[in-house]
C-alpha cells in the first residue's frame, strides 16, 4: 500500500472529506487529492501531523503497515503468497463529493495507476496509464487539456492527438490540427487535409504547400478548381491533360498518382 492509499484509507475511516482534512492540515484540497493519487508527497511536518491525527507510526503511514522484525526471507515469502478473497484484497478507490468525481485503480503500471478518473468543476488532474480528467496526462489521456501518447480533448498534445486543438507528432485531427499527417478545419503538417491546409502536400478548400490541391491552391505545383497560383499552376478540368503530362515528366510515382486522383476528384 502506498502512502497516498494509506492517507485515503485513514481519511475515509475517519469519515472526513478531502476539504475537511485539508482544513485541519492547513493545505488546499488539491494538495490532499495529489497526496492520495501519489502525484505528490506530503512535507515532513504534514506527515507528523497525519501520524498524530490518525494514531499511526511513521512506518504505517509511509509503508502501509508497521515494520516487522521477521527475517527478510520470511517477509518475502509471506509477501509472495497470493491474496485470498476477503483477505486484504484492495479495490480501487472512488471519491464523489458534489460536482467532483474521482476514481483511482489500485493496479499500478510503471508506477502510475492503471486508470485515474478525476473530473469536476475546478482544477482536477488525472495521471495514469489511462487518464480522464480536466487535465489528463498518461499514455492514453482524455480531458480538457490532455497530454499523452494518444491524447484526446479540447486541447490535446501527443504522438496521436485528437481534439478542438490537436498538436500531434505523427497524427493530428481536430478543429486546428498539426502533425506529420493532419486533418482539420485548419491543418498544418507534411501531408494535410482541411478547410485551410498548409503542408508539403496539402489538400483542402484553400491549400498552400509544395504540392497544393483544392478549390484555391498556391504552391510550386498548384492544382485548383477555381484558382491556382504558383510556379506551375493548373486549373482543372480545363488543364487536366497538361497536368497529367507535367506530372509524368516531373513528379515521382506517389505524388503524381495522388495529385492525379485529387485532380479528378475536383473535376467530378
Amino acid at each position: 500500500m502506498t502512502t497516498g492509499q494509506k492517507i485515503y484509507e485513514c481519511r475515509r475511516k475517519a469519515g472526513m472529506t478531502q476539504e475537511e482534512l485539508a482544513d485541519k492540515l492547513g493545505v488546499s484540497r488539491q494538495a490532499v487529492s495529489k497526496w492520495e493519487a501519489d502525484a505528490a508527497f506530503p512535507e515532513t511536518e504534514k506527515i507528523l501531523e497525519l501520524c498524530k491525527m490518525f494514531d499511526l507510526s511513521a512506518d504505517e503511514l509511509l509503508f502501509g503497515e508497521a515494520r516487522t522484525n521477521a527475517p527478510i526471507h520470511e517477509r518475502a515469502q509471506a509477501e509472495s503468497q497470493p491474496f485470498k478473497e476477503g483477505e486484504g484484497v484492495e479495490w480501487g478507490k472512488i471519491e464523489h463529493e458534489g460536482l467532483h468525481f474521482e476514481y483511482i485503480s489500485k493496479t499500478r503500471v510503471l508506477g502510475m495507476p492503471l486508470l485515474h478518473i478525476n473530473v469536476g468543476l475546478g482544477f482536477y488532474r488525472a495521471k495514469g496509464i489511462f487518464a480522464v480528467g480536466n487535465i489528463a496526462t498518461g499514455l492514453f489521456s482524455y480531458g480538457l487539456l490532455s497530454i499523452g501518447l494518444i491524447a484526446a480533448g479540447f486541447l490535446s498534445l501527443g504522438l496521436l492527438a485528437f481534439g478542438g486543438v490537436a498538436l500531434g507528432l505523427l497524427l493530428g485531427a481536430g478543429g486546428v490540427a498539426t502533425g506529420a499527417l493532419a486533418f482539420g478545419g485548419v491543418a498544418i503538417g507534411i501531408l494535410t487535409f482541411g478547410g485551410l491546409s498548409i503542408g508539403y502536400i496539402s489538400i483542402g478548400g484553400a491549400a498552400i504547400g509544395q504540392y497544393a490541391m483544392g478549390g484555391w491552391a498556391h504552391g510550386w505545383l498548384a492544382v485548383g478548381s477555381t484558382n491556382a497560383y504558383g510556379a506551375h499552376a493548373f486549373v482543372v478540368p480545363e488543364m487536366l491533360e497538361e497536368l497529367d503530362a507535367f506530372l509524368d515528366a516531373n513528379a515521382g510515382s506517389f505524388p503524381a498518382g495522388l495529385i492525379k486522383a485529387v485532380a479528378r476528384t475536383l473535376n467530378s
